[in-house]
Parts: structure tokens; C-alpha cells; sequence
């Protein structure tokens, strides 16, 4: 079964791929992203914590290979590959992907 992303999951998504590496502590994403979409990226492995890149005591979010899958059909590697044509986000963000 095919998992369509809401508005707030895909926003959080989307602000989570602004900082691929870093780890976001909640006081670093902007308003509205609440911890249900950031709890529900997770369940579907779009995203991961850890410790909060500058706030070592909190908890923090990142995307994930599969997150970015979510939001182009490809990993980070595959999109920045030497010689790769440009990539577009996909219209509608699914887990699993929708077919391209």
C-alpha cells in the first residue's frame, strides 16, 4: 500500500533535505512542524534522530536515503552524480515512490 505525505509532512520533509547532514533540533525547524509529521516521517524511515547536531542534549531529525527517494525517485548520491541530468522533485511525495 501506497502512503501519500500531507502538507506538514512534506513541508518537514522538505526543510529536513535544506540540512541533509545535520541532525535539526526542534527549535531549529520553523513553525509548524510539528512532531506528528516529524514522528511519522520516522515511522515510515523517511527520517532518523539522533543527537541534534548543535545541541548535543536534544534530540534531532534528518532525512534519510529512503526520504529522498520519497521526494525524487533517487537517493542524494544518484541525484548529485557527475554527469547526472538535473532532478525534480517528484509531484506527489509517496512511500513507496510513485512511479516516474
Amino acid at each position: 500500500m501506497t502512503y501519500v505525505l500531507n502538507a506538514r509532512e512534506r513541508a518537514a520533509l522538505n526543510q529536513l533535505s535544506l540540512k541533509r547532514d545535520a541532525f535539526l533540533a526542534r527549535g531549529q525547524l520553523e513553525i509548524g512542524r510539528g512532531n506528528e509529521a516529524l514522528e511519522a516521517l520516522e515511522k515510515l524511515g523517511l527520517a532518523e534522530t539522533g543527537s541534534a547536531t548543535r545541541f548535543a542534549d536534544r534530540i534531532g531529525w534528518r532525512i534519510t536515503e529512503d526520504g529522498w527517494r520519497c521526494m525524487y525517485g533517487k537517493t542524494y548520491a544518484e541525484i548529485m552524480a557527475p554527469g547526472a541530468p538535473p532532478s525534480r522533485p517528484l509531484e506527489v511525495w509517496s512511500w513507496p515512490p510513485a512511479k516516474m
